[in-house]
């Protein structure tokens, strides 16, 4: 990662599709086992719906340029 904007970008949605995939006691469980720093970043990010998950629409854009294009994205389909 170029900036610590875009990993931390990166690192929610990784977070975000963990907590959305993983059964909610499994996630649980891996919160409580972070360290505390680890943990209230954790529970700040929240899961993905269901159906943003069936559109497959979780990409990185671009390989270069502005950094808003490098920055996992989301679309609204």
């Amino acid at each position: 990662m170029e900036s610590l904007k875009q990993a931390d970008s990166a690192v929610r949605v990784i977070v975000g599709l963990l907590k959305t995939m993983l059964q909610e006691d499994v996630a649980r469980k891996i919160e409580e086992s972070l360290p505390e720093d680890l943990s209230r970043g954790w529970r700040v990010v929240e899961p993905y719906t269901a159906d943003i998950l069936e559109r497959e629409d979780i990409y990185f854009q671009g390989s270069g340029g502005d950094e808003a294009a490098q920055v996992p994205t989301i679309t609204n389909g």
